[in-house]
């Protein structure tokens, strides 16, 4: 059997982190259906803090404001296409995209994340999976501790638990490190980006094909070390 580990650089707010996230999701599946005992491998997903500058400082603002500042050099047609293009290739993996609602500080995202490490993986999926959804399809602000809190929560957690813990400055410090590590790995080269088995790296939004040759390329070398 054959364990094959992913770091995952991201930061919730990020567009083609989410589109990432389902192309590594499709890659694994299809993996783990096609390839010869794909089945009996398993998949080891660590999810790395990163922050995107502008959605640290200050409290939540309206996406659309935010989206103004920041293509104020566009034209409205380049705009609307870009706003396409994304709807489509959101579409494309099972995302419908709303550009709509706040934009805030990730820290306690990335915070609860950690907070659940030890938790089963199963349940860690489902919570990095609701928390992307949260912001880019349901509107909701992510950097709000309750909604936060009542996503963990569906998975388990206790709330007050919960409450206290993200109400106190728990692993901000291990976080803020963490993300500067990545930071440096990154360089400005911006996320996502994956590690896979600590010597392989992808950047940017992969399609599942590649990731899924990366992984076949992977358990064909181990076959050989090992023949």
């Amino acid at each position: 059997m054959t364990t094959i580990e992913i770091d995952v650089i991201s930061d919730f707010v990020c567009s083609w982190c989410y589109v990432g996230k389902k192309q590594l999701d499709r890659a694994i599946a299809l993996y783990q259906k096609v390839y010869p005992d794909g089945k009996n491998d398993s998949f080891i997903i660590r999810y790395r803090p990163y922050f995107l500058q502008y959605s640290q400082d200050g409290p939540s603002v309206d996406k659309e404001v935010l989206a103004e500042k920041r293509l104020a050099g566009m034209s409205q047609e380049k705009r609307e296409a870009l706003t396409r293009r994304m709807n489509q290739i959101g579409e494309s993996v099972g995302i419908r995209f709303s550009w709509k609602g706040k934009i805030g500080p990730t820290m306690d995202a990335h915070r609860l994340m950690h907070l659940v490490r030890e938790q089963p993986k199963t349940t860690q999926e489902a919570i990095v999976e609701d928390i992307f959804r949260a912001y880019h399809v349901q509107e909701r602000d992510i950097s709000s501790k309750e909604v936060l809190a009542g996503i963990a929560v569906e998975h388990g957690l206790s709330r007050d638990e919960l409450k206290d813990w993200l109400s106190s400055d728990e692993a901000k410090a291990d976080v803020i490190q963490e993300a500067s590590h990545y930071r440096d790995i990154r360089s400005k080269t911006g996320v996502p980006a994956y590690i896979v088995q600590g010597l392989h790296r992808l950047e940017g939004s992969q399609d599942s094909q590649d990731f899924l040759e990366l992984f076949i390329r992977i358990k064909e070398e181990e076959r050989e070390a090992t023949a």
